[in-house]
């Protein structure tokens, strides 16, 4: 069963003129319905779909990978017009941002030091070792989810640890751009880990410029063009399209440029 399975927008008037509730398609679409277990947002840049995401992640509360808490452009006098409707909420999933992933291992690294720190100072001053307990789980949780530190990772092999560490049966996932630093192998990785939690009742909801990541089996896309949101086959995508003649001949490509 679907978690999320529409979002309605009624964007006041008084917003309507103020970026980014301006975009045409803020404008124009009053509803998405969510029918399959992955949906894709496409388009180009500037069509909205970071936005979409920004605005079901905070009108659903939802934890923002690289901040402590939502990261929200909205005001909470537009979050009460817009309206999720679900088949059963859900506190499990999150919200990833491709660009605030390196933020977010610097927090990660940031709270292992202050804990390593806490604990030698209350070992060094002979306090109460019970003293120590807090600091250590949190350590030894970090350590469960991620091992020895996303740090120690290149950026595409720390994303798919994340997801492999955070991904959970039933959740709710809103990924931007996730394919950002991330091999066409491992792009392969992200959608056979996407399809392994889909079979244990995940929803993902993704934005995307890959022809790879569109691909994903069964999912619905859905296009963003300027004022309008269609749904389209694979094989109707100019991604897919410009991607697999560029491929064929790239030459007759870049002899124009």
């Amino acid at each position: 069963m679907l978690q999320l399975r529409s979002v309605q927008f009624n964007i006041p008037t008084q917003y309507k003129n103020t970026y980014p509730y301006n975009l045409p398609v803020l404008q124009q679409v009053k509803e998405i319905e969510f029918t399959k277990s992955v949906t894709i947002l496409v388009g180009d840049n500037g069509t909205g779909k970071s936005t979409l995401l920004n605005m079901l992640a905070a009108s659903g509360d939802m934890i923002t990978i690289g901040d402590n808490k939502t990261n929200s452009i909205w005001s909470d006098d537009l979050i009460r017009t817009i309206k999720l409707t679900w088949n059963l909420k859900t506190k499990t999933g999150f919200y990833f941002k491709a660009n605030d992933f390196i933020q977010f291992i610097e927090q990660t690294k940031e709270t292992k030091r202050e804990a390593r720190q806490a604990i030698q100072e209350i070992q060094t001053n002979n306090m109460d070792s019970l003293a120590t307990m807090p600091h250590a789980r949190t350590l030894h949780d970090l350590e469960q989810f991620y091992g020895e530190g996303l740090e120690f990772r290149s950026h595409g092999e720390s994303f798919l640890d994340l997801f492999r560490a955070r991904f959970r049966p039933n959740g709710l996932y809103l990924l931007d751009e996730p394919e950002a630093p991330l091999s066409p192998l491992n792009q392969l990785a992200l959608i056979s880990l996407m399809k392994e939690n889909v079979q244990t009742g995940a929803q993902f909801i993704l934005a995307t410029h890959s022809p790879m990541l569109m691909a994903f089996p069964n999912a619905e896309i859905l296009l963003l063009e300027k004022d309008h949101l269609t749904k389209v086959s694979y094989e109707e995508l100019e991604h897919v399209n410009l991607t697999r003649d560029f491929l064929n001949n790239p030459q007759s490509f870049l002899r124009h440029l």
